[in-house]
């Protein structure tokens, strides 16, 4: 049931080795056959938007959509500032058990996209490091307030997820696609390196691909995204989406509220940790657990110690 939904609405913006291309002419063959028809009730306007379910009783669901209907849902400053300020005002809600990033739907004659990557048009009217810094760090900071969200987000993922939407995508917990995806950072083909969360893809892929991925630019497909560990699930359709993306909120709308927020903080420390480090922090998080005399953990556990055997 949709409980709440929200639209931000913004302004208008002023493969695998040798098989690679012939797995690429197929997708783009999919997206053809896929491509939205022409629907009225699709806003035409760029935003993001928000919507609340009750999953059960103090478990909420949230689902962001970025939206540029006519533009494969590439994000300007207008709709990065619009995500940022979405996950920030749900930093608080402590009902909240998942959040599910996606695509909008795209306008008919457009293939569908996850995110499509950032404004080229806006960028290309950059004129100085100034300009360009500001503009880098509204990525940057979109990415941020992902992964600033203290409770798993996972990213539902049809179509192209392109340069900064692999990074946006990157930074979400989790992520699922169907087989029709494609992923690439293309930006050194637009002159520019890829930056930002692109320093997430060594820690999901390595580095050797990495540097493939950023040297080359080339795309890949979604059997070797996951291969590669850039996806943890790939799907036939948006019906296989939906149904793991149910799963997975089920799941974890089951476990412990406090564990699984502390065990999103602790992983991210783990990123940025020696293995000494991260023991150490594994080692704080547990005693934490038990500060108010271990409530959640000991209500959790009793279901194991109270069943017959």
């Amino acid at each position: 049931m949709l409980a709440h939904q929200q639209r931000y609405d913004v302004d208008k913006p002023s493969s695998t080795d040798c098989k690679d291309s012939v797995e690429m002419r197929r997708a783009t063959v999919a997206f053809a056959k896929e491509t939205a028809p022409c629907n009225s009730d699709i806003p035409l306007e760029p935003g993001v938007s928000v919507a609340t379910r009750e999953h059960s009783a103090g478990h909420r669901i949230v689902t962001l959509t970025v939206s540029n209907p006519a533009k494969l849902n590439i994000v300007n400053s207008t709709i990065l500032k619009q995500l940022i300020e979405a996950c920030q005002a749900l930093s608080d809600d402590s009902d909240l058990r998942a959040v599910v990033l996606t695509g909008g739907q795209t306008i008919a004659g457009k293939q569908p996209s996850f995110i499509g990557g950032a404004d080229i048009t806006e960028m290309h009217q950059l004129s100085s490091s100034i300009e360009a810094r500001s503009f880098i760090e509204r990525i940057h900071l979109a990415c941020k307030a992902i992964r600033d969200l203290p409770i798993p987000v996972i990213a539902r993922m049809h179509g192209f997820c392109l340069g900064a939407g692999l990074e946006i995508a990157a930074a979400c917990d989790m992520r699922v696609a169907t087989k029709s995806s494609v992923f690439g950072m293309p930006e050194v083909k637009v002159g520019i390196p890829s930056v930002v969360e692109a320093a997430l893809l060594p820690g999901l892929i390595g580095m050797g691909r990495t540097r493939r991925l950023l040297y080359l630019a080339e795309n890949i497909d979604a059997a070797t995204a996951e291969r590669w560990g850039l996806v943890e699930k790939v799907v036939p359709d948006q019906q296989g989406l939906d149904q793991v993306v149910d799963s997975w909120c089920g799941m974890l709308a089951g476990m412990g509220p406090k564990a699984v927020r502390s065990q999103k903080r602790l992983m991210q420390k783990w990123e940025n940790s020696t293995v000494d480090e991260g023991v150490r922090a594994g080692v704080e998080a547990f005693a934490e657990a038990f500060a108010d005399g271990g409530s959640e953990p000991r209500a959790f556990m009793s279901k194991f110690s109270d069943r017959k055997r």
